[in-house]
This record gives C-alpha cells, sequence and structure tokens, in this order.
C-alpha cells in the first residue's frame, strides 16, 4: 500500500486521515492541460479601455477627394479628371454686342479639336484637367467705314499722296484660326464612378488663346486721282494676329463599354472675346457665342 493511504478499516476505527505531505502537493500544483487553451479565449484588453468615436485619416487623401469620395475597388473607379482625351467639335456661332462687326450679325460656323489630359494627378484636386487645342472660326456681319488711299505715280517715281475717304469699305466677314490652352474642373462628384453609367459629367473652362484673323472686305472706290498718271490704291489691312479670352461649359454623356477606349458624346457651349486690329480700317473686340457638338476618345 502506497505511503499516505489509509484502509477502509482505519477510517472506520475513527483514525485521522494522512496529512499530505509537500512532496504529495507537488503534482496538485501542476498547470492544467486546458489552462493554455482558456488563455487564448480570453481577451488581451478589457473592452471598457477601447478609445470610442470614428477613426480619421491622418493622411494628405490622394486625388484631391476626401476619405468618402476615394476610388472604390470597382473596375474603372477614376478621379473624375481622368475623364480625358482627344476631342473634336463641330457647331455654329454668332457675334456678341456690336464691337468689330457692328451689325447684320449672322450665324457663322466653327470648328475645334484638341486634348485634354489631368491636371497634375496627385497633386491639383482630382476634378481639374488641362486643356490644349485649336480651331477655326466664321464670324459674320457688317461694319462700314471710309478710308483714306495713297496716291503714286505710275512711272514708279516715290511720290506717295494720301488720299482721305478715296474708299468705301465694308467689313462683312472675320476668319479667325487659333490655338488655345484653358484650365477647367468638372462638377459634381470628385470620383468617376464607372459603374453608374450611362449619366452626365458637366465641366467649365477658362482659358486663353492666340492666332491669325482676316477679314473680307468689299471696298468701292469714290474718288478719282487728283492728276493724270497716278494711281489711287486701299491702304488698309486684311490680316492681324491677335489674343483672346474664352470661357466654356460642357455636357458629356458617359456611357462606356470597354475597358481601353470609348466614344463619348459631348455638347459645349463657349463665349469668347478677342481684340482685334486691321490697320487703316478699325480695331476693336469681337464678341462670340459658340455651340457645339461632337465627341471625346477616352477610357
Amino acid at each position: 500500500m502506497a505511503r499516505g493511504e489509509a484502509t477502509l478499516l482505519d477510517f472506520i476505527d475513527g483514525a485521522e486521515p494522512p496529512v499530505a505531505t509537500e512532496q504529495d502537493a507537488a503534482p496538485l500544483d501542476a498547470p492544467s492541460p486546458l489552462e493554455g487553451d482558456r488563455a487564448l479565449q480570453e481577451p488581451v484588453v478589457e473592452a471598457e479601455s477601447l478609445p470610442t468615436g470614428n477613426y480619421a485619416m491622418d493622411f494628405n487623401a490622394p486625388y484631391g477627394a476626401g476619405p468618402e469620395d476615394q476610388p472604390s475597388q470597382t473596375s474603372g473607379s477614376m478621379p473624375v479628371g481622368w475623364i480625358s482625351g482627344p476631342y473634336l467639335r463641330y457647331g455654329v456661332d454668332f457675334v456678341v454686342g456690336e464691337g468689330l462687326l457692328e451689325g447684320g450679325q449672322k450665324l457663322g460656323w466653327g470648328i475645334n479639336g484638341g486634348f485634354r489630359q489631368p491636371l497634375a494627378p496627385g497633386l491639383a484636386p482630382g476634378r481639374m484637367f488641362f486643356d490644349f487645342g485649336g480651331g477655326y472660326l466664321s464670324a459674320v456681319g457688317n461694319t462700314h467705314r471710309l478710308v483714306a488711299g495713297e496716291e503714286t505715280n505710275i512711272t514708279g517715281s516715290p511720290d506717295p499722296k494720301t488720299i482721305a475717304d478715296a474708299y468705301s469699305v465694308n467689313l462683312t466677314e472675320v476668319k479667325r484660326a487659333s490655338i488655345q490652352t484653358a484650365l477647367g474642373w468638372y462638377w459634381g462628384d470628385a470620383v468617376d464612378r464607372r459603374g453608374e453609367d450611362p449619366q452626365l459629367r458637366f465641366a467649365t473652362r477658362f482659358g486663353g488663346r492666340f492666332g491669325s484673323v482676316r477679314g473680307r472686305f468689299l471696298e468701292e472706290r469714290i474718288l478719282n486721282p487728283t492728276t493724270p498718271f497716278r494711281q489711287l490704291n486701299s491702304t488698309y489691312l486684311n490680316t492681324d494676329t491677335f489674343g483672346g479670352l474664352l470661357l466654356g461649359t460642357e455636357a458629356v454623356l458617359l456611357k462606356r463599354t470597354y475597358g481601353t477606349c470609348n466614344v463619348l458624346w459631348t455638347a459645349d457651349v463657349e463665349f469668347a472675346n478677342d481684340w482685334i486690329e486691321f490697320g487703316g480700317f478699325d480695331s476693336g473686340s469681337l464678341g462670340t457665342a459658340s455651340l457645339m457638338t461632337g465627341f471625346m476618345l477616352s477610357r
């Protein structure tokens, strides 16, 4: 019989139960085989010690948008400024106000094209873009002036003489060819959520243009040379280089089916003002309004 064990007869006789020694108690202090599993189930920290409230992003959000406007994992979601690419437009225009073309305004026509590019991706706000292009415009109206002529000797001797009001001249059309640059931005959501197509997005741009103009003139000589053997010629200029400003608003219909290149239909309204001088005839501003439709190739 092992040490520390009592027999049934000892208990019946009222014997005291044996007292366990330190050596006997050692096995009782051994860790339970389930103690490790129970520790894994217990929380590391108390729930009351966790902070409450919303977590805030501690870095500058990309694309120039807040956390709620970041592109999702939906295929094609990008900053709205990435709605860009080459474009072409064609439409009509008319003269605004009484500037270089004072009256008789009629519908003209115009065409322009170019390329749109997101502005400094990751740095500028994601809804902004850069626009570079060129175009041609024909503005129709009428301006009448009496202009001087130059009388010269038909023999070729250098003896010019200016004759005032020698010609009656009508400016009937201004033809403008130019290049243009502009900065623009899209209105509405800062993210292009492609999964919501078809949808309309609106954009506004502001910029400048530089180019060359040519006027269409109808002239009539109303005076004759003052002396025989002399000839009379008009001296006004029918061309000029110019600068101007533009402000446009555009609607883009987004209905994309391909991941690389899609045709986006556009409608555009643009107001422009150009400063022009036809030397010897007149100078002034030419204000125009254009309404054009076209397309853009975009991702």
